[in-house]
């Protein structure tokens, strides 16, 4: 484990984070804030009170960022042990309440079939092949009722995902190699 992630906003930001030595790729500080900014045009206080779901969670430091910026709470799913224990490590660390589920996120959605968040990030590796099953599988866990944003950073790539049709996309930005996508789900 190796440290050196800074949060970049709320009441612990400039605060370190640890992080697995291999084998996650952590949201850039600039990544992380253009998310944070951009969430102000889609809810009135920011994250501040939602219900988040970090997904392919990795460093966790979306999820951090969330909770460093007022989220009530936030879930994190990932299948990799390392990641799995030092998100665990900076919750107490930082005096921060949060769920951490060891699991591959399609065994996490199939299992789960009410989830209520508001918020959805989704960062998976950048050859994962099956976010649109994972999109599908979270609608259905959701539900009609319940209307989410999602944020999905990928590769960037000219053609959009394969979502379906009755995803709105709200937003689309590239940065640098990566790619940003607001959808409402």
């Amino acid at each position: 484990m190796r440290k050196g992630l800074k949060l970049t906003g709320g009441s612990f930001a400039g605060k370190n984070i640890k992080v697995p030595a291999k084998g996650v790729r952590p949201a850039t500080n600039l990544v992380r804030e253009a998310i944070f900014s951009t969430l102000f045009s889609f809810f009135e206080n920011g994250v501040s009170r939602l219900n988040v779901l970090d997904l392919f969670a990795g460093t966790g430091s979306l999820g951090f960022e969330a909770l460093s910026r007022g989220a009530s709470g936030v879930t994190f799913v990932d299948s990799g042990k390392e990641s799995v224990r030092s998100i665990r490590i900076n919750l107490e660390d930082l005096g921060f309440k949060g769920e951490v589920i060891w699991s591959n996120v399609i065994r996490f959605l199939k299992i789960n079939r009410a989830l209520s968040y508001d918020l959805i990030f989704m960062d998976p590796p950048y050859r994962y092949k099956r976010c649109p099953e994972v999109v599908d599988l979270l609608k259905q866990a959701l539900g009609a009722q319940f209307a989410s944003v999602l944020v999905y950073e990928r590769s960037y790539e000219k053609e959009l995902p394969g979502f379906g049709d009755d995803n709105e996309i709200l937003k689309r930005k590239k940065y640098g190699q990566s790619e940003l996508l607001y959808y409402r789900i």
